[in-house]
Formats: structure tokens, C-alpha cells, sequence
């Protein structure tokens, strides 16, 4: 298979910009892409199915209670135990609504609680064999959906797309803590009379990043 040619690093308006600004990005470009996030981030906030079909129950499932149980399995592949609170970090939801979802998902057969033997005051949160198999199931199905979604994309495309994205989410996952601040910082010096109102906005954000009391 012929080698398809890539993009130099500086075509366009150039090699990323040395202030770590992106001001080699051009305002177009930047614009369309943020459409693109939207798009994507409505679709998924409102999938088109609440309930997926279940093989291992005979049955449909909300799709948070799969989420609830993919995030055990995902944390259980690195530690030694799940709590409550790992899995609201990964779902990024508040304790008290996991703690409910949990509650319902043991409900169902697909999780049990128990107690962490070095702090007793820890709840600890496990797959029952039903649930691994609503997660496998689960698995399966996503691929079908993304199969289906990208079927008439090259594959040479697909894998381009899986680098890009794990690259962004990487990217993310790195400076998204910090973006509120060095974006106010820079508002303000190019607005000196918002400077006041960045400040404050930038000071929320970091109390917000590190669960401080406002």
C-alpha cells in the first residue's frame, strides 16, 4: 500500500506558536473545529437511545447503570478496590447521585458493596459476574455502533482519527485545570478594564479544580 503523504508540521499559518497561545492558529480554523466539539458533545449528552438491549439480562438497561458499571471494570484493572467516590470521578458526577445509581445498579444484580478491609468507613464496590457480563456485552455493542459510524471510512482514516483524539484527550487531561486561569490571565492583559472580573473568574476556577470552600 502506497504511503499516504501527511501535512508538514508547517502548513497553513505555520508551526505551533512558542507562547503556548495557539496564535498560529487562524481564527476560521478554530471556529470550525469548535463547531465540530459542539456537535459532537450534544450528541453525546443526548444519545439517541437512553436504554440499550442487554443480552446477559434478556432485557434493556439505562445507559448510566452501563456507564456505572464500565467504570468499575475500567478501575478495578488498576487498584485493588472501588469506592463510591472513584467512581464519581470517573463519571465526573456529584457523590451523592453515583451513590444512588450504585444503588440501583446493586439493585439489578450487576454490583455488590462491601467494606474496605484497611478503612472500614470506605465503601467498596464490586462487579458480580452478571455485571462483567452486561460490561462485555456492553463492549460489543459499542463496536458495533463505531463500526457502524465508520464504515465508510478508510481504515488508514480510523487509525489517523484514534491517534489524533487519544492525543487530544491526553492534551486535556493535561491542561484543562489550569486553561481557566492562563485564559483570564490573557483576557485580562489584553483588557485591562476586565482585569478585575478575569481575576475573579480565575480565582472561582481554581477553587473549582482544587474542591476548595468559596
Amino acid at each position: 500500500m502506497v504511503a499516504r503523504p501527511r501535512p508538514s508540521a508547517r502548513a497553513g499559518s505555520g508551526a505551533p506558536s512558542p507562547d503556548g497561545l495557539g496564535t498560529h492558529l487562524p481564527d476560521q480554523l478554530v471556529d470550525t473545529l469548535d463547531k465540530a466539539f459542539r456537535r459532537l458533545r450534544k450528541a453525546m449528552i443526548r444519545p439517541p437511545a437512553g436504554l440499550v438491549p442487554v443480552p446477559a439480562l434478556g432485557r434493556q438497561l439505562d445507559i448510566a447503570k452501563i456507564f456505572a458499571c464500565d467504570a468499575v471494570a475500567e478501575l478495578a484493572e488498576t487498584q485493588d478496590s472501588v469506592t463510591v467516590k472513584d467512581v464519581a470521578t470517573v463519571l465526573d458526577l456529584e457523590h451523592s447521585t453515583v451513590s444512588r445509581l450504585l444503588g440501583e445498579v446493586e439493585s439489578d444484580g450487576l454490583v455488590v458493596r462491601g467494606q474496605d478491609p484497611t478503612d472500614r468507613r470506605r465503601t467498596t464496590i464490586t462487579l458480580t459476574d452478571l455485571g462483567r457480563a452486561v460490561v462485555a456485552d456492553a463492549t460489543a455493542m459499542t463496536r458495533f455502533f463505531s463500526r457502524l459510524l465508520l464504515a465508510d471510512w478508510p481504515r488508514e482514516d480510523v487509525e489517523d482519527l484514534q491517534r489524533l483524539m487519544t492525543r487530544l484527550a491526553d492534551t486535556v487531561a493535561s491542561k484543562l485545570d489550569v486553561l481557566p486561569e492562563i485564559a483570564m490571565t490573557e483576557l485580562a492583559r489584553a483588557n485591562p478594564e476586565l482585569a478585575e472580573a478575569a481575576a475573579d473568574i480565575a480565582r472561582q476556577a481554581k477553587k473549582r479544580s482544587t474542591g476548595t470552600a468559596g
